[in-house]
């Protein structure tokens, strides 16, 4: 019994060394919904905890579709602004545009190079046309979200991560790609 009990607590350790090395490494980021609804149903409202990997981007750019971890500056007012150099605060965002495309909202429907990308009625903005370091990330609750429609496209080194994995609240415990289904749950509070 004892032997069982010194192997599970040396698992237990290594696991936590190998965490605590990863997230000093910037390869896992843990990310919180810091109060918002601004990625329901994806992200759980208000609670939600999730992990990004940082260690895909070394290989390869983020692709439409990914929810990425951004870090970001926060200002008076609540003004959030994505910068490489931040650790104020760490986002979670969609990506809807990569380098090289044009994002423009037609009859409340976001449209990347004239293809529709999904059903989340949009609020109408400029088209964008990305420049070569630059990405487009919107919110899955759009009404009740800061993205790219207020502090434009992301830069590239911004984005420090996939995120891969929602681990709170347990019973949201699950992969988080592709969007999860269901419509945004518009304004939440949480108290």
């Amino acid at each position: 019994m004892l032997r069982v009990l010194v192997r599970l607590v040396v698992v237990v350790v290594l696991l936590m060394a190998t965490f605590a090395v990863l997230s000093y490494a910037g390869l896992l980021v843990p990310v919180a919904a810091d109060r918002s609804s601004s990625m329901a149903p994806s992200i759980p409202v208000c609670d939600g905890r999730a992990l990004a990997e940082g260690f895909t981007y070394k290989f390869r750019d983020p692709r439409r579709g990914e929810t990425v971890a951004i870090h970001a500056s926060s200002a008076p007012g609540g003004r959030v602004t994505p910068d490489p150099d931040a650790r104020d605060l760490v986002l979670m965002k969609r990506v809807v545009g990569v380098p090289g495309d044009q994002v423009m909202v037609r009859a409340g429907s976001v449209f990347v190079n004239g293809v529709k990308i999904d059903d989340i009625t949009t609020a109408p903005f400029p088209k964008v046309e990305l420049p070569g370091d630059r990405y487009f990330v919107l919110d899955d609750n759009r009404a009740f979200a800061q993205d790219s429609r207020d502090f434009g496209p992301v830069l590239r080194d911004a984005i420090v991560g996939r995120v891969f994995l929602v681990f709170w609240p347990l019973r949201d415990f699950g992969s988080l790609e592709p969007r999860r289904p269901g419509a945004p749950p518009g304004p939440v509070r949480c108290d």
